[in-house]
């Protein structure tokens, strides 16, 4: 292979491995690939203005990443987040890159089944859970009617799915609430904001409180049962 032909395939290489790291959502410093590179940065940047200007690219604060518009893309990092959402992360002994790329590889058969107990209602595309959803994003009060009584003015915190069902957590005349989702008959949105608690949401995520949720509503009816006689 002559000079000139190793330089090209050392090229195209160093582009490749650019294109992939921009489509995995990374901004790229022109001085840091200057040194993994081992290359001068005003080569890399006519790699950007000029080899990779099929690509819609944008520059701010010494980095390149792709343009707006590929924002749409889902890199490892948004896997990551999932996966600590759904707490799926603590299934396996490391959710790192290496398992992402087995999970998400669909030329081969998985290697691993995880099985959850399915709702005993699944939510359906349209309706209550949306309506939750959204007022949870844009903390708004709602107007919802569960088992049978109506609650004007419902803080919405976190909807919860904990053995085989969907729980809603909120706050209503100041105290802490909690509903089966399927219980839930009615739901509106209101015009009206709420500021969301510290300690609720630190008790949203609380392990402890999450594995009481089906007793929840009879554990508050023993306690008001008790204030009631005492």
């Amino acid at each position: 292979m002559s000079a000139e032909e190793k330089q090209h395939d050392r090229m195209a290489s160093r582009l490749a491995i650019i294109i992939s790291r921009l489509l995995m959502g990374e901004r790229l410093s022109v001085t840091r690939l200057s040194q993994e590179f081992r290359i001068s940065e005003r080569t890399l940047r006519r790699d950007f203005r000029e080899r990779l200007s099929c690509l819609e690219l944008t520059y701010q604060q010494g980095c390149w990443s792709l343009a707006h518009q590929h924002e749409c893309l889902r890199t490892n990092r948004h896997i990551l987040h999932f996966a600590r959402v759904t707490r799926t992360e603590q299934l396996f002994p490391a959710m790192d890159n290496r398992l992402i790329s087995v999970l998400t590889d669909s030329s081969v058969e998985p290697p691993f089944i995880v099985w959850q107990s399915p709702p005993e209602r699944k939510p359906g595309p349209f309706g209550s859970f949306w309506r939750i959803t959204q007022a949870i994003l844009e903390r708004t009060l709602l107007d919802l009617t569960a088992e049978g009584q109506q609650y004007r003015w419902f803080a919405p915190y976190r909807l919860i799915y904990f053995e085989n069902g969907w729980y809603l957590v909120g706050e209503y005349a100041r105290q802490l609430q909690v509903f089966l989702l399927e219980s839930i008959t009615d739901v509106c949105l209101t015009p009206r904001q709420f500021l969301r608690r510290r300690q609720i949401d630190a008790l949203t995520a609380d392990p402890h409180f999450i594995r009481s949720l089906p007793h929840f509503q009879y554990l508050r009816k023993v306690l008001t049962d008790t204030e009631t006689q005492g």
